[in-house]
């Protein structure tokens, strides 16, 4: 007997070492070729993100209207890639090294090309504006010029010779219609000095301003875009992809060889444990068969047959990549509400029966019952394409379902979230909840912009305080200063809105601001605000400006709260400035339209705010006829360093003045800043270095007109 369980003790101990170690290669294997793939799918989206950059610059230099947020997005993502491929646990092996310099060389790289983006975006920016305002400018020359003059003639003729011109030398990005260009420059002077009418030599010295911003950053910007259409940094990619291919093969030659060694260890202990099997053979039968229908017991849903949670959370774990399509019975608590729960349980049945007769046999999926009335198809994935396909093939079949339970006809329909990220079950429930919140969506795939949890609960804090602040009247106005830098004096403040907390915190916009327009509350913040401003301006012979949002216009409630508060205080109403943000989405220009024509009734006039943050609608400006351009923070701060923002900046001074607008320059940090401010002539400057926000202002008292 004693020898029979040393002999049973190292078969045990021969087998477990054999298992343990073709688990541990089985693992390593599957990491490394998991590994592997994740980084070869990184190298390649690394590469297609590449195209896709060159791509959008190319349609951002030709196309007149191009957000550039999607070219800086690009550039952060490709940085993203190579930072993460770079990280890599994998590649900080030694075998690893070629990769990782050549990698660290094409970060080097990259950051030089995106320098040149930046860079360019800028030119680019100040070449649509003038390609855009030249036609304006000769479209105008119709007006002003007597085509039955042969010197006007001549100049409207000129005009359009130039914007032919600029467009073939653009589009074509041929410098040698530079030399053209110059010409046509020479020839537009000469005729200025025959005109003495004012609004001629106005337009005429627009036009040679432009057509000179022309001359001087167009040689740059070919140079830049040519740069970044280089192919240098995709070669860097492709060598690297190709290390990568060749280190990888060398690592696997190595896997390899350890695989054999534990397949032969693995195979010595298999002969030691076939020795003593037979002896206990009718014991294992036994065993089987009673750990079976245990296990059946505990993995099996009792009402459907199918598997139950516990099954789909091994099975999952066993899976490479797992995708999961939760499949939900509309309204069955109604169901079991209306017919009885016996009747609501068929349902079940009878829906488990249809989900094995449908799900395709290809996909190898595994169907479980994962609790209530959903309904779980477990697989390995594949593709997008391929889930979106089998979830079109179980809504059709579902489509208007009448199920027969014992004479009783049931109508269903089915909802249906999927996932094929981590957390899976929890993400394709998420998927899931969207779809049943919506009254137009039969099924979505989760993507992690679905994963809001964070946010929310940030926001519902932010919220809580928010209006808390409202109805304590806790939204409070501070005033920065607005300079006249004809005079140097000081008679305009901006209104910026601030919170004030239980604990007498003094909080920004940053706070509240996203909480505020998601609750729909912006409307109540601009109306505290304006609501103090105007009350301060009764006493305060002041004019103040007050932000606004595109929302706040569009909502007719907050529109007629404004009204109403600039009617009961008819006698300042006349001094307040609406600042609308130029990048907001306006959707409806009539009714911004309306907005500005009842304010002008009150006397009130309308800024643009951040202009030149985005592209800058100059057709709708006019339109619109607003009063005053604010000059976007992000241009203004850089003024005195870089020529390219003092370029833009002096294009939107030139057509204000040529408009009638007024301009205010925001963010003027220092003397440097503002001593530029003031040689581009532009109107108004404000910024930490004239005043910051405060609570308190200077002010003269109002004087009664008698």
């Amino acid at each position: 007997m004693r020898r029979l369980i040393l002999k049973t003790t190292a078969a045990l101990i021969a087998a477990l070492i054999g298992i343990v170690l073709i688990i541990y290669q089985q693992s390593y294997l599957k990491s490394s070729f998991h590994d592997t793939e994740k980084i070869g799918d990184s190298f390649r989206a690394l590469h297609t993100d590449y195209i896709a950059l060159q791509r959008i610059v190319l349609q951002a230099s030709y196309f007149p209207y191009f957000d550039n947020d999607t070219i800086l997005s690009q550039i952060e993502k490709i940085r993203e890639r190579l930072d993460g491929l770079y990280k890599e646990r994998r590649l900080q092996r030694a075998v690893y090294s070629e990769t990782r310099s050549e990698l660290q060389s094409a970060k080097r790289d990259f950051e030089g090309l995106a320098k040149t983006i930046y860079e360019f975006l800028t030119l680019n920016a100040s070449l649509k504006n003038s390609t855009v305002y030249l036609p304006t400018l000769a479209l105008k020359a119709y007006e002003i010029f007597d085509i039955h003059s042969e010197h006007d003639r001549q100049v409207t003729v000129l005009l359009s010779k130039i914007n032919e011109t600029l467009f073939l030398a653009k589009n074509a990005l041929d410098k040698s219609f530079l030399e053209e260009v110059k010409e046509y420059k020479k020839e537009l002077e000469e005729l200025k000095k025959e005109v003495s009418e004012n609004d001629k030599r106005r337009l005429l010295q627009a036009s040679i301003g432009h057509l000179d911003l022309f001359l001087k950053i167009f040689p740059k910007f070919r140079e830049d875009l040519e740069e970044i259409l280089d192919l240098k940094f995709q070669k860097e990619l492709e060598s690297a992809i190709g290390l990568f291919s060749e280190e990888s093969k060398m690592e696997m030659g190595h896997i390899n060889t350890l695989s054999d060694l534990f397949l032969t260890l693995y195979l010595i202990s298999i002969l030691v444990v076939i020795y003593f099997i037979f002896r206990s053979e009718k014991e294992n039968i036994e065993l089987k068969r009673v750990r079976d229908q245990l296990r059946k017991s505990l993995v099996t849903d009792h009402l459907t047959g199918l598997e139950n949670r516990e099954a789909y959370v091994v099975k999952k774990r066993m899976m490479a990549h797992p995708a999961l399509i939760l499949v939900n019975i509309d309204r069955f608590k109604h169901i079991n509400e209306f017919y009885g729960s016996k009747t609501g349980d068929a349902v079940l049945q009878k829906s488990a029966e249809i989900l094995k007769e449908i799900v395709p046999k290809y996909l190898k999926a595994h169907i479980y019952r994962l609790g209530g009335d959903d309904f779980g198809i477990l697989y390995e994935f594949k593709s997008r394409e391929r889930t979106e396909s089998v979830i079109r093939q179980i809504l059709k079949h579902f489509q208007e379902k009448t199920l027969d339970i014992e004479g009783i006809l049931v109508d269903i329909s089915i909802s249906i979230g999927a996932s094929y990220n981590d957390k899976l079950l929890e993400t394709a429930d998420m998927a899931l909840k969207i779809v049943k919140s919506s009254k137009r969506l039969r099924y979505t795939i989760y993507d992690p912009s679905m994963d809001l949890s964070k946010t929310i609960a940030r926001n519902i804090r932010a919220l809580k305080q928010l209006k808390q602040a409202i109805a304590k009247g806790d939204i409070i106005p501070y005033f920065q200063p607005i300079i006249d830098l004809g005079d140097g004096s000081l008679n305009k403040y901006e209104a910026l809105a601030r919170m004030r907390t239980q604990s007498g915190e003094i909080l920004g916009p940053a706070h509240f601001l996203d909480a505020a327009k998601e609750a729909k509350l912006s409307g109540e913040i601009t109306a505290a605000i304006l609501r103090r401003t105007l009350n301060i301006a009764e006493k305060c012979n002041m004019t103040f400006s007050v932000n606004i949002s595109a929302g706040d216009i569009m909502n007719i409630y907050d529109r007629n709260t404004i009204f109403e508060l600039l009617e009961t205080h008819r006698g300042c109403s006349s001094r307040i400035v609406f600042e609308i943000v130029e990048s907001e989405d306006i959707k409806d220009y009539d009714i911004l339209g309306e907005f500005i024509g009842r304010i002008r009734e009150f006397g009130c006039e309308i800024a643009i705010d951040d202009f030149g943050s985005g592209y800058s609608n100059f057709e709708k400006l006019l339109q619109l006829q607003v009063d005053i351009l604010k000059i976007d923070g992000s241009l203004i701060k850089e003024l005195d360093t870089n020529e390219h923002a003092a370029l833009v900046v002096q294009t939107i001074v030139d057509f204000a003045k040529a408009a009638g607008f007024k301009t205010v320059a925001e963010y003027v940090h220092s003397k440097n800043v503002l001593d530029k401010v003031r040689s581009l002539e532009v109107d108004f400057a404000q910024g930490f270095y004239l005043g910051k926000p405060s609570p308190i202002l200077q002010c003269e008292p109002q004087r009664d007109n008698d």
